[in-house]
């Protein structure tokens, strides 16, 4: 693994189910660093091998861009690298997505086909760079780079370990432009409910607004709420989106992104319904945190919180 890059360790496993409580209330994964012990003839010999995904960008000439910061452009085309260090004894497949303000576009790889979404396998303790270019608007403010772990998998029994994983979406937000008057001029939506029971899960779709009951599969069309969560003792603002098979998709009142500010130690609650599909589609929310503001200083400003993929599926 190159000790020049910029990573971000990936929380990949594991997670301890203590009970069913999990199913409602906070749900943790941690990391893990796992030894592999083998033999020879006169000796033991230990081995640590860390479980984790390293991950980042980088310009044309290697430089690392790190999270955060600000890209520059050539002409309005951002020309990058998203590199990645696998570093899992297992062969996995990623999705990769581009956001434009909370927007998805479409990219090139390598300069040649276009793709609005992008994916690729890589083997076990693998490195891979993705060239990736595309254009943007100039009064454009941010950019979101997003990894999709297993993005053809889909989940539909109740397995707390695996949807954690799948949960994860490793992010990487950058800015193009001064972005303050943008972030000073959203439109928020308002929530149906706000509620102070201490279940501040950042993101959660969920059957029971009361409880946080975990939604891993139904059928399209239904109603279900989103809870977002704030558990520190400051405001936090979000921008959530919806992806149907991983492209974006309409949610609340038709809108393409929603914008809402969670006062502190507190959840809100939104209805919304489950959209239309053909067959088994994976669906999941994504919430970022303090849009338009991404900055190197502000850790959770870089982040992105998935909720637990669910599985929709057609009424016939």
């Amino acid at each position: 693994m190159k000790t020049n890059k910029y990573y971000i360790i990936a929380i990949i496993s594991a997670i301890v189910i203590l009970s069913s409580y999990f199913l409602y209330k906070n749900i943790s994964v941690h990391n893990v660093a796992s030894d592999i012990e083998g033999s020879s003839s006169t000796n033991q010999v230990e081995r640590e091998v860390v479980n984790t995904i390293g991950y980042g960008l980088k310009n044309i000439k290697g430089e690392n861009i790190d999270n955060g910061s600000n890209i520059d452009t050539k002409n309005n085309i951002v020309h990058v690298n998203v590199s990645i260090d696998h570093n899992l004894n297992e062969k996995r497949k990623y999705g990769l997505i581009i956001l434009e303000d909370f927007k998805q576009i479409s990219f090139k790889v390598k300069n040649k086909k276009e793709f609005v979404k992008y994916s690729f396998d890589m083997s076990p303790n693998t490195s891979k760079d993705v060239e990736v270019s595309f254009p943007v608007n100039s009064n454009a403010h941010e950019l979101v780079f997003l990894l999709i772990k297993k993005p053809e998998y889909k989940l539909k029994e109740m397995d707390i370990n695996r949807a954690a994983i799948l949960e994860e979406v490793l992010s990487m937000r950058y800015s193009i432009n001064s972005n303050k008057e943008e972030s000073n001029n959203i439109s928020e939506t308002s929530p149906n409910t706000v509620i102070k029971d201490g279940l501040n899960e950042n993101l959660f779709v969920t059957k029971d607004k009361k409880k946080l009951q975990a939604v891993f599969f139904d059928k399209e069309g239904k109603n279900l709420t989103i809870s977002v969560g704030n558990d520190t003792e400051n405001p936090m603002r979000y921008a959530i989106i919806a992806l149907k098979d991983w492209k974006q998709n309409k949610i609340i009142n038709n809108q393409d992104v929603i914008y809402t500010t969670v006062p502190p130690e507190v959840r809100q609650t939104f209805g919304f319904n489950l959209p239309n599909v053909e067959t088994d589609t994976n669906f999941q929310l994504v919430a970022l945190p303090f849009p338009y503001e991404v900055s190197k200083e502000n850790y959770i400003s870089q982040q992105a919180f998935g909720s637990f993929r669910t599985v929709i599926e057609n009424k016939n």
